[in-house]
């Protein structure tokens, strides 16, 4: 079942849409932290320390979740059989 099309595809979409956005946190808090260093503004600061933190935990959360033990995966084992 593991090599079937749809259930690569939902997996790869599963994860897919997971890390992406620890990706875009990531993203923003370099360039936020580059806007800081050519003009320091407090409000910058604060988002720049939020996007860490939230990059910091979904890094921290991410790689707990499998596909196997999620509703999506369920969802694709009963479509295929």
């Amino acid at each position: 079942m593991q090599d079937h099309p749809l259930y690569k595809k939902a997996k790869r979409s599963y994860y897919f849409e997971r890390w992406k956005w620890v990706g875009w946190n990531a993203f923003m808090t370099v360039a936020l932290f580059i806007r800081l260093g050519r003009n320091y503004n407090t409000f910058d600061m604060i988002l720049c320390l939020l996007c860490a933190v939230v990059a910091i935990f979904l890094l921290t959360v991410m790689p707990k979740t499998k596909f196997e033990n999620s509703r999506e995966c369920e969802e694709i084992k009963q479509m295929l059989k």
